[in-house]
């Protein structure tokens, strides 16, 4: 049985601001970004993971260093970046809500089918190639504990590909640095807690 860590980045600074900030967007942590990274250490510890892979986007990068440490080494793994938003990214959250209520519930959570005007990716694709990357870590690392840091919507299709939940309003993301353990073997696939 694989299990795994599934950290979201602290705070970037894109976060801090309202930007819609996907696989396009690279902005750093900010100083509350790499508190949330201390806290989220302070839980997990930095001996429990025989291996660490992290999102190439600076902010998850420098949430896999803080919380791995330094001398760890951490594989970047471009399946983890965060969903594609298309021409979204890097607009103002509230201006795409309110120029597209089409796509977003009350809690502005995005809806299906905004990849229609977004260009950007679909769940379908994102799901695809995180599965590429669940299979290939599962099989290298069969009965590991296994540090994936990502970020917040592709956090939510991780556990629609758990899951097979289908609809992703009713799921929240995870706050930023929030962790969610999952294990996964051959035949099953269990969520042991999110958002902690």
């Amino acid at each position: 049985m694989t299990t795994f860590y599934i950290i979201r980045h602290g705070q970037s600074e894109a976060n801090a601001k309202g930007i819609l900030q996907g696989s396009q967007i690279d902005t750093p942590l900010t100083e509350l970004g790499r508190s949330q990274a201390q806290v989220t250490l302070s839980k997990l510890g930095t001996d429990n993971f025989d291996a660490i892979y992290a999102s190439p986007l600076l902010r998850a990068a420098q949430t896999a260093t803080i919380i791995g440490g330094s001398d760890k080494t951490i594989t970047f793994d471009p399946r983890l970046k965060e969903y594609d938003y298309g021409t979204w990214d890097g607009e103002i959250e509230a201006d795409i809500w309110q120029k597209y209520p089409q796509y977003f519930d009350e809690h502005h959570n995005l809806l299906p089918n905004s990849w229609v005007d977004s260009k950007g990716d679909t769940y379908l694709e994102v799901k695809s190639r995180l599965e590429s990357f669940f299979d290939e870590v599962i099989a290298r690392h069969p009965d590991d504990s296994v540090l994936v840091v990502s970020h917040g919507f592709t956090i939510k299709l991780i556990l629609d590909y758990i899951l097979n939940i289908g609809n992703l309003v009713n799921i929240s993301e995870p706050t930023n640095a929030g962790i969610t353990k999952v294990k996964i073997t051959k035949d099953t696939k269990t969520v042991i807690y999110f958002n902690r």
